[in-house]
This record gives C-alpha cells, structure tokens and sequence, in this order.
C-alpha cells in the first residue's frame, strides 16, 4: 500500500484511500462476498411512491470508538457532510438532503428517483461519524478518525506502517483479527517478497499481472480473481492546451494500437477495448466499434493542428506500473505521428491534486473506476459538465448535447430506454475522442492460504471483519 494521507471520508475521492475506512467506519448498507448490498447500520428501509425518498430505521445498539452511541442525529449529519463535499459527487450527486424523522429513523431526500443509490450508500464516502466530534475539530479526523467499525486506529508510522486494532465493542461482534498492520510497500517485487517470506499475509498483486505466475505456482498463497469494474483510458484535458484541438485527440485515438498496449501493460491479461463506459455495467454498447486505426490519418491531422514538424507534450501519470507501462507503450506508438512524449510520473496523492482536482495536465492515463455497477455512476461524474473545474470531470469535458443524455439516462426508469441513451453517449465519446478507453482487465488479490474470508473484489472494497485464520 502507500501513505494514507486522510481517513476523512469526505476530503477523498481515491478509492484507494477508501479502502482502510471500511474496517474504521461502517456505512448504511455494506457488500457482501457476492456483490449483493444489505443493510449495515440500517435495521429496515422503503421507498417513497415516487422513489424521491428513503427512509431508513437505524440500529439502536451500536457505539462509536470513543464510546459513544451511534444516533440518527450523527446520520443525519454525516450524510448532509457528505452531500456538502466535491470529493463525494459520485455517490452523492443525485441526494438532496437527509432529514430526522425520529429518534429512530433517517429520511434521504433524493433529488429524482435513482435505482442504484443503495450502491451509494455503501461507500465509504457516505460512513458514518460522530458529530460532536467531527464539528469541534474536523481536522483531527485526517489522521485520528473516531468511526463505529471493528477496528481502530492505533498506530502511523508514515512510509512504514498502519496498525489497527480491533474495536472490542463493536456491535458486530469483535473481529476475529485483533491486530492488522497495514505496511507501505510501494514496489511490487519487494511486497511479493514478503508475501512469499511470510512477512505479509495479505497484498495487492502488481496490477500489470507480472507476479501473477509465481503466485499462482507457489502452493502456500492464493491468488484472487474478480472482473475489474474500471476502464483504463488516455485521458485528455478537453477544456484548455493542446488537446482542447478535437483534431489532436483524434489522432491519438487513431493512432494507438490497443492490442499491443494491452499486451505490454498487463502481459496479455486484459481485454481491449473501444466503449466509453466500463465493461462491467449491465448498460454498456454491446459490439461498440471505436475509430479505425489509421496513422498515415493521424499523422495528417497532427500536421493540420499546426505541428507539421511535431509536437512535444507532457503525460503526467501516477508513478504505479499499471499507468506507467500502458504509458512507456502509447509513448512509443505516438512518436511515430510525431507527438514526442515525456511521461512525467507523480506520486498518487500528488496526481490527484494537480491533475484531477487542479486539471494542470494536458494529457495522462487513469483507470475510470465504477463503484456502484450501473453505467450512470461510470460515465456522469466523468463527463457531465456540472462535474468540470474541481469535480470528477477533470478532463474538463463540456457539451451540452452529452449532458442532456446522461441526465436522461440518470432520470429514466427504462432500462432499454437506458440503454439506447448510453449507446449515444458512447457514439459521443467516439465522435469527439474525448477520451481514448483501452483496456479491462481483471481485480486481483493475494495471500496466504490459510487465511480464510479473503475475495478479489471489482470496487476494490474489502472488509478485513471478514478474515479469519483457518
């Protein structure tokens, strides 16, 4: 892992800094092994006629890490925080407001009615924190979270370790795992190592597969599969620089052979791919055919931007070999049209910062992650113009004609109606080479096979309650 650097849930939008909260915090709802949302800290829920309101009876029996119990007003307030913060959009876009009912129960007002908001409630973007405490110091909660989940922070030691300790009141139950250290290991092959040696019981697997074999073959650890519900794209900044020029866009989407950049980024353990909204949700294109590949053409249009003699552009990327190595491939394939890049590699904090929060990039390669399986969640924070400057749109995209679609589609009960929307959304996403997809590949996870409980999961959301030692 690397440093976390808050355990804000409302100050982050890196699902990677989300994955530690969900043993800190609980959330409403909670996924199980299955994919399968029921609910957490909710005890029963229904829906309103119009589907605009969800009203929640919350448990009575569960206390924060300080001792504290867990009441409808803390709900109430962190779901109104969350609504309040651009890092949350995501999830909490389509939310209105939340309101007490009573002592028991919590209304989520919703903006429309929207089908997948249960999956929203189970981010961690949407936990649950203790209002006395988050409102008299907000700022402690960026290294000393007080949640209600089973484990507590005990422990940072910052480039080395996290250590959590099980919470002995959680409502739950105490975790059978009393102690988790999460060590930070930035590089691959030295976290295998440790994995192999015993030193680590649990890891994420290099994300380009270059470990997979010897996991796979080594008879002590099991290696984890799941579909990986994220695209892996050449983004753009649409908004301002050099590929605010439609015909530079297209010529690197034209440009690229995905193949081969598949087959050098992940050792041939990815699928191509030419559809503007990941894979893995149910109202993807089915058969979606992206721009022939043409380099005599993009050569052409490159010339006709204005850069007859080339160009040179930095590709600001976060410094993890599943961006870098897609990364060394399009920089070879773009020389060739004459677009001479230099990959400029950021720590992932820092990426996140100045490229997809500040939009200080002209062009880079981000893996599109969906955290709830529904099309809407994977391509209206990532377009929508009301997403621009700041939000999740941080290429900066602004058409007025893909905006009305993604509200349709948001607004729609029609799953075929759906469908057609998203199908025009994509042909968008073609026409215009506002971004290039790429490639889907596969979530994996590793460890030792006596420990029990553990899953690849698609959202990268793992609830280490769940492990046990056989």
């Amino acid at each position: 892992m690397s440093d976390q650097t808050t355990y804000d849930p409302y100050k982050t939008a890196d699902q990677n800094e989300w994955e530690d909260m969900y043993g800190i915090y609980d959330q409403l709802f909670r996924e199980e092994a299955d994919g399968s949302v029921v609910p957490n800290l909710v005890t029963e829920y229904s829906f309103s006629d119009d589907g605009t309101e969800l009203t929640m009876g919350i448990r009575d029996d569960v206390t924060f890490h300080n001792g504290e119990p867990l009441t409808v007003d803390d709900v109430v307030f962190s779901l109104n925080t969350a609504i309040a913060s651009s890092f949350t959009t995501k999830f909490t876009s389509v939310m209105d407001h939340a309101e007490k009912v009573d002592d028991s129960t919590v209304k989520l007002v919703l903006k429309h009615a929207y089908s997948p908001i249960l999956g929203c409630l189970v981010s961690a973007s949407t936990s649950i924190v203790p209002q006395a405490v988050y409102e008299a110091d907000p700022d402690s909660f960026t290294a000393s979270p007080i949640g209600s989940g089973p484990y507590m922070v005990s422990e940072i030691v910052k480039g080395e370790r996290y250590v959590y300790e099980a919470y002995p009141d959680y409502w739950r139950g105490e975790a059978p795992i009393k102690t988790v250290v999460a060590r930070v290991i930035p590089d691959g092959n030295a976290a295998l190592m440790a994995l192999e040696s015993g030193e680590l019981d649990v890891m994420q697997p290099n994300q380009d597969y270059s470990d997979r074999q010897a996991i796979e073959d080594n008879p002590n650890l099991v290696y984890y599969t799941a579909p990986q519900a994220c695209t892996f794209l050449i983004g753009f900044n649409n908004a301002r620089g050099i590929f605010s020029d439609k015909r530079m866009r297209e010529a690197v989407a034209i440009a690229i052979d995905k193949e081969e950049i598949a087959l050098g980024a992940t050792n041939g353990y990815a699928t191509p791919t030419d559809v503007g909204i990941t894979p893995i949700c149910p109202q993807t294109p089915q058969d979606f055919k992206g721009l022939e590949r043409d380099v005599e053409r993009a050569k052409q249009l490159v010339a006709e931007a204005g850069y007859p003699d080339g160009v040179d552009v930095t590709m600001r990327i976060i410094s993890a070999s599943n961006y870098s190595k897609p990364a060394e491939v399009v920089q070879a394939q773009l020389k060739e049209i004459g677009i001479n890049v230099s990959i400029e590699a950021m720590e992932r904090a820092s990426w996140f910062d100045i490229c997809y929060t500040g939009g200080d990039f002209d062009i880079t390669i981000y893996a599109n992650p969906v955290q709830v399986i529904d099309a809407d969640f994977g391509a209206y924070p990532f377009m929508h113009s009301s997403e621009a400057n700041g939000g999740n749109n941080y290429m900066g995209i602004n058409i007025p004609e893909l905006d009305d679609l993604l509200d349709r589609a948001r607004l729609s009960t029609d799953e075929e109606e759906r469908k057609e929307l998203y199908l025009q959304v994509c042909e968008i996403v073609r026409d215009e080479s506002l971004f290039v997809p790429m490639y889907t590949g596969e979530r994996t996870y590793a460890a030792v096979k006596e420990l029990q409980g553990v899953h690849a999961d698609p959202m990268v959301r793992y609830y280490t309650y769940g492990y046990s030692w056989e």
